[in-house]
């Protein structure tokens, strides 16, 4: 794993609610910003924000301002289809032009609050386009004096403003007194500096090989392009289906052959546990589990489902993907084209495959007590766990490269 960065300032009422969050460019733990391309800033402040880090467990439920360069207004580049969470910023330096007021007004449509500083506001905004927005307010350019008269002149109906760089406690006591509607500044805190996981790219490649592998649209074709386009997976795959413990009467020699004689469907599992089997920098015990879980999973399900024992199997195999790739579950299923009871089965253990998942994981975990949605005895679950187990104990060596 390596590190990713993000600022993140907090925006609050005059009564010191929170808000909202500004959220900055960042590329280590200096306070600062250090860019010269702003596309690629604020891709890296979306990516960071929505993949790595999450937005939840960012800023919670409030808002965040996030800075849009002209190319993401005019469509260059895609602005996350979050209007309820999102606050379009503006910079100063931007070109402003009939084709950005236009993307201003669709984005408005769509539902997207704009913030601009007080000088775009007055130079291309103001009596020329009815555009509701937030104007920031830089209270250090502007005399007290002037102030309540200055925001007066700015005031409409679609207008709300913010009072930026509020430093001192006399600056917000004063400044509290004005008619701003929000407040942000040192004052409160200096921008707190996030740091988040992100998966190197070898480990998102396997996410992108499982995302494959479980797609319903993927066909026989490319299952045997995907293996035979890697080496080591062609090798394992002819290593176990050649197993004693299949019991083939005939050699297997190609990938192809391998689908023909041992099924679609065994294939596209075995693939699967061979993609996650090749993550090499965690202890093979891992993987061991994930077997024991996946098998225990299927085992149950056949016996009291009439859902599809390959669906209990995934979701056992995929309960570990999270400390597996050192990511967040949600995350990762993000990029796998899972199904709903599969997605929830995993989240939330909800439906009949987390019923089953959550009684598996209970027992295994030594907690029998707790292993009681499914009203399974604990000997049965005993039975599932040590028939999984022997199958695991079988099967794990074979996978190995």
């Amino acid at each position: 794993m390596y590190d990713t960065y993000i600022g993140c300032q907090p925006i609050y009422s005059k009564e010191l609610n929170l808000l909202a969050y500004q959220l900055l460019f960042r590329n280590n733990n200096d306070n600062a910003a250090h860019f010269t391309d702003g596309d690629r800033a604020t891709t890296e402040v979306i990516l960071n924000t929505l993949t790595e880090i999450g937005l939840d467990k960012l800023i919670g439920t409030h808002k965040a301002y996030i800075n849009f360069t002209r190319n993401f207004l005019l469509g260059k580049y895609p602005i996350p289809n979050i209007t309820k969470r999102i606050i379009i910023e503006l910079s100063d330096d931007m070109e402003y032009d009939s084709a950005i007021h236009t993307a201003l007004q669709s984005l408005v449509i769509k539902g997207y609050a704009i913030a601009m500083s007080d000088k775009v506001y007055l130079e291309h905004f103001k009596d020329k386009h009815n555009i509701p927005c937030i104007v920031k307010i830089d209270i250090q350019k502007h005399d007290k004096e002037q102030l309540e008269e200055y925001i007066s002149s700015l005031r409409s109906d679609d207008i709300k403003v913010l009072a930026e760089k509020v430093e001192t406690q006399d600056e917000f006591s004063y400044h509290s007194l004005l008619d701003f509607d929000y407040y942000r500044g040192f004052f409160f805190c200096q921008p707190k500096i996030i740091k988040g996981k992100s998966i190197p790219a070898n480990k998102l490649q396997l996410v992108k090989v499982l995302s494959k592998l479980q797609d319903p649209k993927t066909d026989v074709n490319e299952l045997e392009e995907l293996v035979s386009s890697n080496i080591s997976l062609s090798y394992r795959l002819l290593r176990y289906a050649n197993s004693s413990h299949l019991g083939l009467n005939t050699r297997v020699d190609s990938i192809n052959n391998a689908i023909s004689l041992l099924g679609w469907d065994t294939v596209l599992m075995l693939t699967t546990l061979l993609t996650l089997a090749s993550v090499e920098d965690k202890p093979p015990e891992l993987f061991h589990f994930a077997l024991i879980r996946a098998k225990m999973c299927e085992l149950i399900c056949e016996s009291i489902s009439d859902i599809d024992k390959r669906s209990a199997f995934t979701v056992g195999l995929l309960s570990i993907i999270d400390a597996l790739f050192d990511a967040d579950m949600e995350e990762l299923l993000a990029q796998l084209p899972l199904n709903v009871s599969l997605t929830s089965a995993l989240m939330e253990h909800e439906g009949m495959l987390g019923y089953i998942l959550h009684d598996v994981i209970s027992y295994i975990h030594n907690k029998p007590d707790e292993a009681s949605r499914l009203g399974l005895e604990t000997a049965q679950l005993k039975d599932y766990y040590l028939r999984a187990l022997i199958w695991a104990n079988a099967t794990a060596p074979m996978l190995k490269g």
